[in-house]
């Protein structure tokens, strides 16, 4: 069993570690620091200044706590559409990543952000669950703590999925494929990831 709270400032450095573990090898990731052994040294650096913007500024923070160690296996990061993003990003990112990288961190983020939808809406930029508690329903969980804040305010939520596993998994959740080819966002070197939409029931 897992307990979901709001994430904490303190959760910061645990939030950075699990995301990273977690998406260690999606295709993103292996293509963005293709060195197995650099990875997550710079990948963390990355993430962390997503994370203590999602903690400052985001939506919604959340985590899943193991109910018997209080273990932090689970997160779950969404930023408003209208939201910036973190201040001085190009060069807080040239600073962590390496100036021989940042051209395509720069050019994964346009890959992300590019035929975002402008309707108003919520941006799921993470969802992580810890490997050996994957497959468990707490990514479902997660999802379902936000989602109703969501319908309650009849607000649609936005993200793109990292696999088709993830996509079916999102599907589940009431997510629907963009329409056409902005639906499918294929990597530089290899792998797609997919964009995705949910309207709030009581607008349907």
């Amino acid at each position: 069993m897992t307990i979901v709270r709001v994430a904490r400032e303190q959760d910061r450095d645990r939030i950075v570690e699990l995301i990273d573990t977690s998406f260690f090898h999606l295709d993103a990731n292996r293509w963005l620091v293709p060195e197995v052994g650099q990875r997550s040294a710079i990948m963390r650096g990355y993430f962390a200044i997503h994370v203590a913007h999602a903690l400052s500024h985001g939506a919604s923070a959340q985590v899943a706590l193991d109910d018997t160690s209080s273990a932090i296996v689970g997160v779950a990061l969404w930023y408003a559409s209208d939201d910036p993003g973190p201040a001085d990003y190009d060069r807080r990112v040239a600073s962590v990543v390496g100036e021989p990288r940042l051209q395509r961190f720069l050019e994964f983020d346009e890959l992300l952000h590019h035929h975002t939808p402008a309707t108003a809406h919520d941006y799921l930029g993470f969802l992580a669950v810890a490997p050996e508690y994957q497959a468990r329903g707490i990514g479902g969980r997660l999802l379902r703590e936000h989602h109703r804040r969501l319908d309650h305010q009849a607000r649609p939520a936005y993200l793109v999925a990292s696999n088709q596993h993830s996509a079916r998994l999102y599907a589940r959740h009431g997510y629907q494929p963009l329409p056409g080819a902005r639906y499918e966002l294929r990597l530089p070197a290899g792998g797609s990831m997919y964009r995705m939409w949910r309207t709030p029931p009581s607008t349907n």
